[in-house]
């Protein structure tokens, strides 16, 4: 039930590592060779331009903290969505293109995720080809290749393998040094900015904390059988890697733990949220019918994003694991079944009631929806049981009498398929009597499944195989490819290592024609630079000012009019960004509930930028600057600078009192500023004179913003850009405070005269957690020299 005596090594052999490293280029070969693109959902809206600005800040000599170009003005390191301080996005900091930076990366989390795998594998004690296959399901199956477009998702979830590996060791070993040393893995799972993912994972670890304290508590060795202190010993060494892990990536945790409080997320949305895009039990014959309802690359009937629902192993490991399922001869298999089921289950989601009953009321689960992302899992202990399987074959053999009871069923299903195919459209017509949903899944199974589209013709390498990896073909192919090595294997035809050889081969060819570009969609690199005329004509003109681009939600829009991120990459102001559940709330309440025309004045929008022509209520307020086929351009001629002087205040005792004030148009905020303060705020004065009172931005970059700024008389200076805890500003170098102005803005008081005001960005949650970093540094390396003293 334990691992051997001697203690096996985990480095992967040359093959392996060749394999896990070339594989990714063979699945995606027209990113790297074919001057094609990634784009799809987050990598438009979010990853390609997040990148660009990231990068421009880390080569600027400044930490990526603040954007100012969305939405007035966001937090970039406590938005959980580019992880700038992720240590691998090193990458984006090349000569290459951000294009190829961005295929690059990707690929090169798959070939991580393939590696952890091994890792993991080989330490419960699988052998060299069993760890193997258990790399190339995790690393190269289906939840890692659909959830490429979601990268942060992509990139977190390739490191579970190695923390979980890190605990196990941390527990085996029964040190403290290992216990911190897992907390590393962590750490950098956390700084790749996906919360769920990184709750999942903290999930899981402590799961299997529960599962081994438990299993050595009342079935381990006699020393470890109702032993409290080995069991607490057990539980603290967990809690070690938890906390050492929370603790190194604090930088990231308390700018995010911050921000979350400000956001829509923060408010509990309720069950019909968390239960948002469960996975539909029909999805789980994506298992034997990769892409049966579709995929993004034919198109996708299943409901739900298909990134978000599909699972695949490839056809050999799904059949090992049902051996390794009965497997238990190694360590942890039962962690790995349980793993399997529970994960399974809470994919399930809203389908079953589990979620209604009690997931909605577990500390942690009520914040995140998409319970189908713990396929993460699924796929991860399909991975770890194929491999168990495998070993199991090698060990003991494959009966004949296994193997004609394969052959009848594999038989029976390929009847079923080839019957299929013949009367697929009459199985079409009999699918409309069904009632909803079933009527489309049933149309997109009989017709995704059994016709080959011509699109792969298009593709570098799977037109060599055109129509192979049409479902229902592909598994007939694999049917028969399990009954040649089974039937070779099982008469002695060959030898225990030539059929492991041949398995990895098959799965590999297998997952190769289920992956890649086979289910993401690529378009010419060429794309990025598509700016339509209205987005270049905003470009030349807007200056300090802001645009708002509307009607951007989709790829191409937000690409060819400055939407979602693109205003970070081009450095343009917007008073729009990227629509989730992570905008800060006051901006979502603004932009519902103030008159419009209030709205755009208090963004300090100078354009409107839109993809067709609005109706004629707005060309009256702003007259059309801009027009050609694919792009409208408004101009509001009064817009309000980013900086101006008030000499007029009016105080709000709450949120909901300020904004009341932009509700209606009776506020002119270019004469009047309105202020959320909890003490007495200093009163402006009236200038005696008729000269004005001037502001001007003088110096700024994405973390500072310099006001010269000329007063007749003593009032507010406003900033329309986001008030948000860690500004602070200074008058002629004296601190002075930020008072919250017209509900989304921020103001400093100032005397009559000329006077420089500073804002400048220096959030203490950034600091707090580099301070924290940087004291469990010191801990793990006093730990470490104490370790090294021990034993030598």
């Amino acid at each position: 039930m334990n691992n051997p005596t001697h203690r096996i090594s985990v480095r992967p052999p040359l093959w392996a590592l060749a394999l896990y490293l070339v594989l990714p280029f063979l699945a995606f070969p027209e990113i790297i060779f074919g001057g094609q693109t990634l784009y799809r959902t987050d990598i438009s809206w979010i990853h390609y331009p997040g990148h660009i600005f990231m990068a421009a800040e880390w080569l600027a000599g400044r930490v990526p903290l603040w954007d100012p170009y969305r939405q007035g003005g966001v937090p970039m390191l406590a938005e959980p969505q580019i992880g700038v301080l992720y240590p691998l996005r090193a990458l984006f900091l090349s000569n290459l293109s951000p294009s190829l930076e961005l295929s690059l990366f990707i690929l090169m989390h798959l070939t991580l995720a393939a590696l952890f795998t091994f890792v993991l594998a080989r330490s419960l004690g699988l052998s060299q080809s069993a760890a193997t296959l258990a790399g190339l399901v995790f690393g190269f199956g289906g939840f890692l290749m659909a959830q490429v477009s979601n990268l942060n998702i992509m990139s977190a979830a390739a490191w579970l393998p190695l923390i979980l590996w890190a605990v196990m060791q941390a527990i085996q070993r029964r040190s403290w040094l290992a216990g911190l040393l897992a907390g590393i893995p962590l750490a950098l799972q956390i700084y790749t900015a996906h919360s769920q993912v990184v709750f999942y994972t903290l999930v899981i670890i402590a799961a299997y904390g529960l599962y081994r304290l438990s299993a050595d508590f009342f079935l381990g060795a006699a020393e470890q059988r109702r032993n409290w202190r080995f069991a607490g010993h057990t539980g603290l060494l967990v809690t070690a890697s938890i906390v050492c892990g929370l603790l190194l990536a604090a930088p990231q945790l308390l700018p995010s733990a911050e921000m979350l409080q400000f956001t829509l997320r923060s408010q509990n949305q309720g069950l019909d949220l968390l239960v948002e895009n469960s996975l539909p039990p029909l999805m789980w014959l994506n298992l034997l019918l990769p892409g049966a309802f579709g995929n993004n690359v034919v198109g996708f009937k299943g409901g739900d994003p298909f990134q978000e629902v599909f699972i695949y192993a490839g056809f050999l490991p799904l059949l090992l694991a049902t051996k390794g399922l009965l497997n238990h001869s190694r360590r942890d298999h039962r962690f790995f079944v349980g793993l399997l089921a529970g994960a399974a289950l809470l994919a399930l989601g809203g389908n079953t009631p589990l979620y209604e009953y009690i997931i909605q009321y577990l500390p942690g689960f009520d914040i995140f929806r998409i319970p189908a992302r713990w396929l993460m899992a699924v796929n991860l202990a399909l991975a770890v049981l194929a491999g168990l399987g495998l070993d199991a074959l090698l060990e003991k053999g494959l009966s004949r009498r296994t193997l004609t009871i394969f052959v009848g069923v594999g038989l029976l299903f390929a009847a079923g398929l080839i019957l299929g195919w013949f009367f697929r459209n009459d199985l079409l017509a009999w699918s409309e009597l069904l009632s909803e949903p079933y009527r489309k899944l049933a149309a997109a199974l009989f017709s995704k499944s059994f016709v080959p589209d011509p699109i792969y013709q298009q593709r570098l390498l799977l037109r060599w195989a055109f129509g192979l990896n049409t479902p229902a073909f592909l598994l007939l192919a694999n049917l028969g490819v399990a009954a040649l090595l089974g039937g070779l294997y099982a008469t002695q035809h060959i030898t225990g290592p030539v059929f492991a050889r041949l398995t990895l081969l098959a799965v590999t060819l297998d997952l190769l024609l289920t992956g890649g570009t086979a289910i993401n969609p690529v378009r010419p690199e060429e794309r990025w630079q598509e700016l339509s005329g209205g987005a270049k004509y905003v470009l030349e003109r807007v200056g300090q000012a802001r645009v708002f681009p509307l009607g951007v939600s989709s790829e191409d829009a937000a690409v060819h009019s400055l939407g979602q991120y693109f205003p970070s990459a081009y450095r343009v102001y917007s008073a729009s960004g990227y629509s989730s559940p992570l905008k800060l709330a006051r901006y979502e309440t603004f932009l519902d509930e103030a008159d419009p025309v209030q709205a755009l004045q208090i963004l300090g929008v100078r354009y409107l930028l839109t993809r067709g022509q609005m109706g004629a209520d707005v060309a009256a307020t702003y007259p059309l600057v801009h027009r050609d086929a694919d792009s409208v351009v408004y101009e509001n001629e009064n817009w309000l600078p980013r900086a101006f002087v008030v000499h007029q205040a009016l105080g709000a005792a709450s949120p909901e009192e300020a904004l009341a004030h932009f509700k209606l148009r009776k506020v002119d905020p270019r004469h009047t500023v309105i202020l959320e303060a909890e003490t007495p705020f200093p009163l402006p004065e009236k200038p005696s004179s008729t000269a004005a009172s001037t502001a001007k931005i003088i110096r700024e970059n994405s973390q500072v913003v310099e006001i010269e700024a000329n007063l007749a008389a003593a009032g507010y200076v406003v900033l329309l850009d986001t008030f948000y805890p860690g500004w602070v500003a200074t008058v002629d170098g004296q601190p002075a405070p930020i008072f919250r102005a017209d509900y989304l803005g921020r103001a400093v008081f100032a005397p009559a005269g000329s006077h420089t005001i500073r804002f400048e960005y220096r959030p203490w949650s950034f600091r707090a957690g580099l301070g924290l970093a940087v004291g469990a540094m010191v801990v793990l390396g006093m730990t470490a020299f104490w370790s090294y003293r021990q034993k030598y």
